[in-house]
């Protein structure tokens, strides 16, 4: 997904009293995110996580991929979406760049991806050697994606498998991919698909052919920014619970495993007919997470 004009740099400003004896301020760079090149692993975390700096310099952050910077000023994290009469929107609070208030700071949009600034009298290092660091971070938590990608196996059991959606809060990524090769099963096979990637949510969507549905979808307003509509045929899972290759199904939204409110974080289906079948995830369809089922 990406990110819209008006919100494609976010910056903070530390405008502290400097004293007259101290050095010039000076201007640090902090990366936000990033990906592979096939899009298929992202980086879920703030390069360099931690980062000094001196009173009075700047600190901006730079955006590689679907990300906020939010300053929660010790309060609790708002939610992801908020209701209005009978549809969600995506909580402008998260979406939309808020004032900072404390020197820890998170992405609103992907759990426990959290940052830190540590402002002191004086900083030590140079933005170079942190904006250096950071460049090294990043490309050791790509390359565990990558490796974990190129282990990914489905789980079978009998004619029962399990696809996993799978990262890493430790090394920081995330699978953007549902299988690495088509997935082949036979006939009357049940399928589950199972979060185990703390950071993102995910559907698993079965279009019947037709271009994967927006996930969100701009509503303009007479002044100020859009309201963001987190699109019904995307979140609203369908009841279906087998499928024969045709029709629209949808799982809805996939949350991370034990998350707070016991949000979905698994979708079962039994395949009932042989063919070759495309699925999407429609958070991520815009980055290639599509799948596909060969039933024989």
């Amino acid at each position: 997904m990406q990110l819209p004009d008006y919100a494609a740099l976010f910056s903070a400003l530390f405008a502290m009293t400097t004293p007259t004896h101290a050095a010039p301020p000076r201007h640090w760079t902090v990366i936000v995110g990033g990906a592979t090149a096939d899009t298929s692993i992202y980086a879920n975390a703030f390069f360099p996580q931690a980062i000094d700096i001196g009173v009075g310099d700047t600190v901006t952050w730079t955006f590689e991929g679907f990300h906020n910077v939010a300053f929660l000023g010790g309060g609790a994290a708002p939610p992801f979406a908020v209701p209005e009469g009978d549809k969600m929107y995506w909580n402008p609070l998260i979406f939309f760049p808020a004032e900072p208030g404390r020197y820890s700071y998170i992405c609103g949009i992907h759990s426990g991806m959290r940052g830190t600034v540590i402002v002191k009298d004086k900083a030590k290092g140079t933005p170079a050697a942190a904006l250096k660091r950071g460049r090294a971070e990043q490309a050791a938590t790509l390359a565990a994606g990558r490796a974990r990608f190129a282990n990914l196996h489905v789980e079978r059991h009998g004619t029962a498998f399990v696809v996993p959606l799978v990262g890493n809060s430790r090394q920081r990524y995330s699978v953007l991919r549902f299988t690495r090769e088509p997935l082949v099963v036979p006939r009357g096979a049940t399928v589950t698909w199972a979060m185990r990637d703390t950071f993102e949510i995910h559907t698993v969507t079965f279009t019947n052919g037709e271009k994967p549905a927006q996930f969100v979808v701009p509503e303009p307003q007479s002044s100020g920014p859009p309201k963001l509509l987190l699109n019904p045929k995307a979140i609203v899972p369908t009841t279906t619970t087998q499928y024969d290759g045709t029709g629209y199904v949808n799982s809805g939204m996939l949350f991370p495993p034990g998350n707070p409110g016991k949000l979905p974080s698994s979708f079962r289906l039994t395949l009932t007919t042989p063919g070759r079948f495309e699925y999407w995830c429609l958070i991520h369809a815009d980055v290639g997470q599509r799948g596909i089922i060969v039933v024989r």
